[in-house]
């Protein structure tokens, strides 16, 4: 079970839970209530008309209390159910819009990407093969966002060669190098764009031209890959880097990239950590693996 399904789950329980308890502890006070007053006019039989007053008033004071925690529970259920209705049909327009909107930019770049051979070096192409690449990232990130509490993983072994390979492809105006070679395990898709969010970073906010990724261990079957450039690096609390919507600056970022990296590195099994100063921006990725 998912972890989004585990959570409707236990809201209806604790629905259930509350009702039956709130309901259960109504009959108790009731049948308390009518119980003493009985008692009481057998105790008391000349005030038998005051006390039938009170019991008639317990009555409906009760029946009504009853009626309304039974009702209110099941308006609590009725809500729950049509909210959990209206996030799935949300998530599925999205799905269905993100992956119209991820075609016509992968069509609108291999468009661009061929027009370069009629006009090399032309700025307005590369800008424009550019912003398709961010567009086409923001929509991954926004996908994995939206779908983060029911994220399935294909897990397989990856060559990290090939993946920085594919990065190289996406980002020709940064020189990106390699050292080392590793096998990773891990989800193709999250990988590139973990990947792709901490060059972006790098472009974008440490003015970085050039990237380095390097393999190493880290551990019985766990592999580090340290991403550093040679950019401005960051200025700020390091601890509150990454936190969703977090702005450590006017222009600074909505820190989705970090936060979104981060989530898919542990669902796969790993471990991230950030490393700033003034000399550049590093990042360590711990994920199962092995050295080549």
């Amino acid at each position: 079970m998912t972890l989004a399904r585990r959570r409707e789950a236990l809201k209806l329980f604790l629905i259930f839970f509350w009702l039956v308890f709130t309901v259960t502890f109504a009959i108790w006070w009731f049948k308390f209530s009518i119980d003493n007053i009985s008692t009481l006019i057998q105790l008391q039989p000349e005030q038998m008309d005051h006390w039938l007053r009170q019991k008639r008033m317990v009555l409906w004071e009760g029946s009504a209390w009853l009626v309304l925690l039974v009702g209110g529970g099941i308006a609590l259920v009725v809500l729950v159910q049509k909210e959990k209705r209206r996030v799935r049909q949300i998530r599925e327009f999205f799905a269905s819009f993100s992956h119209d909107v991820k075609t016509s930019l992968a069509s609108l770049r291999v468009q661009a990407e061929s027009l370069t051979d009629d006009m090399p070096g032309s700025p307005i192409l590369d800008r424009l093969i550019g912003d398709t690449v961010r567009l086409q990232l923001q929509l991954e990130n926004s996908l994995f966002l939206a779908s983060q509490d029911d994220l399935s993983l294909y897990i397989e072994r990856l060559r990290l060669s090939q993946l920085v390979e594919r990065l190289r492809e996406q980002w020709p105006a940064v020189k990106i190098d390699l050292e080392g070679e590793a096998t990773v395990q891990g989800d193709e898709r999250a990988l590139r764009t973990i990947l792709s969010n901490l060059t972006k970073n790098a472009i974008s906010h440490g003015r970085a031209t050039e990237v380095r990724l390097t393999a190493e261990n880290a551990g019985p079957r766990m592999v580090r890959v340290r991403f550093s450039d040679n950019g401005e690096g960051f200025e700020g609390s390091i601890q509150e880097l990454g936190k969703l919507f977090h702005r450590p600056k006017a222009n600074s970022g909505s820190g989705v990239g970090i936060y979104i990296s981060r989530l898919l590195v542990e669902k796969m099994h790993g471990r991230m950590h950030l490393h700033a100063d003034n000399h550049g921006f590093r990042v360590d990725v711990e994920m199962p693996g092995e050295l080549r």
